[in-house]
């Protein structure tokens, strides 16, 4: 009888007390890489935060990373899932392309226990023109893009991946009807039905963490990083923040309901370049590992 009175105290403290959330970090590479080249991010992670696992997608490494977005976020989407059931709680991480690849998943995933999707380095409102690092060893490249480079991107490339999150917004019509998948998780076009659902998901996040920098030599504007983008007058005009861009406006898929909730940060992070933000300890002390930890101390 003692023991069974024992066993009973301790499956009520147990319930009182509450079990810890089991959380897993999965991170997603950016395009022309490896998984292996975050294993230093891993490392890091494991060594300064209490997450109980720290996963990095060994899916569509190198060249295989140029294949269609749509086509990636489907097969990942599942090597997630199979991952995420094993715990509570996940935390998505997206180096560069890698959180390109998380928008859709996330949006498209729909009982997705994803609690904070953290995107570092990552074109979230799509580049733009020819980044700096392309520029400096091919000059005349940077003339091309501000003229007819969209016609190339739009009507021939969009078999690759990394054009598929290109946004000319001088030719929003051609952009709208040729780009093969940022259109879509951005809601600016599809039924209603499908709007919905994928924002839907979006909200499921409770928080979104934005980490870049004006250094990245990548990602054109380095602002859509942290949503911001170039408006109809193209390079003629400075990018405007997160705020004052019509996805936020008009709240198309739920970024400006999740930032008045309090669920959106950005952290920016000088003087490093786009590849630096793989791992670069002292930003991911600033901007990542304070995000992780937050995330582990709200589940418990």
């Amino acid at each position: 009888m003692k023991v069974c009175i024992a066993a009973t105290l301790l499956l009520v403290g147990a319930c009182h007390l509450g079990l810890a959330d089991r959380i897993a970090l999965i991170h997603m590479h950016g395009v022309s890489e490896h998984w292996r080249a975050h294993t230093n991010f891993k490392k890091h992670i494991e060594s300064n935060t209490a997450v109980d696992e720290v996963y990095l997608i060994d899916a569509y490494n190198g060249v295989f990373s140029l294949f269609k977005i749509w086509d990636q976020v489907e097969d990942i989407r599942e090597k997630v899932k199979k991952i995420a059931a094993n715990y509570d709680r996940v935390i998505a991480v997206g180096y560069s392309q890698g959180g390109v690849i998380w928008r859709g998943i996330i949006e498209t995933w729909d009982d997705h226990n994803v609690d904070t999707f953290i995107a570092i380095a990552s074109p979230l409102a799509g580049v733009y023109g020819a980044p700096e690092i392309a520029t400096n060893i091919v000059p005349w490249l940077e003339s091309f893009s501000k003229t007819t480079i969209y016609w190339p991107i739009y009507y021939l490339l969009q078999h690759f991946g990394i054009f598929n999150y290109y946004k000319d917004p001088t030719n929003k019509p051609l952009y709208h009807l040729k780009s093969k998948y940022l259109p879509d998780i951005n809601n600016e076009r599809g039924i209603s039905e499908t709007k919905q659902r994928y924002k839907r998901n979006f909200l499921k996040l409770r928080r979104l963490v934005m980490v870049g920098g004006p250094g990245d030599d990548v990602v054109d504007p380095w602002e859509s990083t942290q949503f911001g983008f170039y408006t109809k007058d193209g390079f003629n005009a400075p990018p405007v923040t997160m705020r004052e861009t019509e996805a936020y406006v008009k709240d198309l898929f739920g970024l400006r309901t999740l930032d008045e909730r309090g669920g959106v940060v950005a952290c920016t992070y000088n003087g490093i370049n786009h590849l630096q933000f793989r791992d670069y300890r002292p930003m991911l002390d600033l901007c990542v590992v304070p995000a992780i930890n937050e995330a582990i101390s709200a589940a418990n």
